[in-house]
């Protein structure tokens, strides 16, 4: 029996990592071990969203070190060495753009283990992304790369990538979404915050790490004077807002819980593309707070907005859609269905 390993760190990575588990595991012919590495604070979350897929024989956990990005990677390489050598796997699978997917697509490759690229081809053209560099080399050592979006097979066949190489499959992330959000549809987060559906707005922008910190109040305020304004992972104790009406500042909720209020926003206002995937395929407008976006599938065909740090145009822009109006299209991205990790492993039952 075929052995894939697939690696994970953030929960991105995880979430595109685990529904291949699901799948290989339905063809009765691989034998998946998915490995997550943990950092400090994140256990509970893990074990939620394990539970949530069904996974425990199929896990294993690696406690990640203190240490700079550089000395995480290299010490992370190491231990992925031992963890094959014992394993023996046919392939490896990172999971995400992370530490952890590069660390071990480079153990990998130098060990003569094939790597299968998933998410391939994605392109911010940003290189002080890190995400960034770590696709590139990802996607250079990788055997077989499977896309989830049209942009992803343009830009590795303009690399000089084989074209039999290419596999355009979807977006594994949307199988994980569409498997958790019939637990989030039971979840009661609305009812415990007193919130309507589409009567609020979800903003995910950490107020320490915004680059402009009185844009952002300006901003809340202003919106907080027509709609009732969620900040999850804000602090009460923030002297610039909590006296402003209509802001709700919440603990950050579970992962259940806030594909539930993303789900029910009138939109959200990030900086972040954590959620970009998840809001075109539930249909829900997002602004983003950034110049590029390496899925512009969400912004193409979905309903992602790029848009300048600028006062006045975020609040036109969330004007316009608190009117009814929407902003951005509603399509949703091809082969972004739920199925992809099943077509992945049928690529993957032909392989040699």
């Amino acid at each position: 029996m075929k052995k894939i390993v697939l690696i994970a760190q953030d929960r991105a990575a995880f979430l595109h990592a685990a529904p291949l588990v699901s799948a290989f595991r339905k063809k009765g012919i691989f034998q998946p071990v998915l490995v997550r590495v943990l950092t400090p604070g994140s256990r509970a979350e893990h074990d939620a969203l394990a539970a949530a897929f069904g996974l425990s024989d199929e896990l294993r956990v690696i406690e990640a070190e203190p240490g700079t990005p550089v000395g995480q990677t290299a010490s992370l390489m190491l231990a992925f060495e031992l963890l094959f050598s014992e394993l023996a796997p046919d392939f490896v699978v990172p999971g995400g753009h992370d530490s952890a997917s590069l660390a071990g697509a480079l153990a990998a490759a130098q060990m003569g283990i094939p790597v299968i690229s998933l998410d391939a081809g994605l392109r911010s053209y940003d290189r002080a992304e890190s995400g960034e560099i770590n696709r590139l080399v990802i996607d250079s050592v990788a055997a077989l790369h499977f896309v989830s979006e049209h942009s992803g097979v343009y830009n590795l066949m303009n690399e000089g990538f084989a074209d039999e190489r290419i596999l355009f499959v979807g977006n594994t992330a949307i199988d994980s979404l569409v498997t958790l959000m019939a637990q989030a549809n039971e979840s009661r987060v609305l009812d415990a915050l007193s919130l309507a559906p589409k009567k609020f707005v979800t903003v995910l922008i950490e107020p320490e790490a915004s680059a402009n910190r009185d844009l952002l109040c300006k901003v809340l305020e202003s919106l907080a004077a027509t709609a009732t304004v969620l900040l999850p992972g804000y602090s009460s104790s923030d002297e610039a807002l909590s006296g402003v009406a209509g802001l709700r500042m919440i603990d950050m909720p579970c992962y259940i819980d806030m594909l539930r209020l993303l789900r029910d926003s009138a939109f959200v206002l990030t900086d972040s593309v954590e959620f970009e995937a998840e809001l075109t395929v539930m249909n829900v407008p997002c602004l983003t707070l950034r110049q590029s976006t390496a899925r512009p599938s969400t912004v193409e065909l979905g309903t992602n907005v790029l848009i300048a740090p600028d006062a006045e145009e975020i609040l036109e822009r969330a004007s316009v859609i608190l009117s009814g109006k929407p902003v951005g299209k509603t399509l949703i991205p091809e082969k972004w269905d739920g199925a992809a990790a099943s077509r992945i492993a049928e690529v993957l039952e032909r392989a040699e």
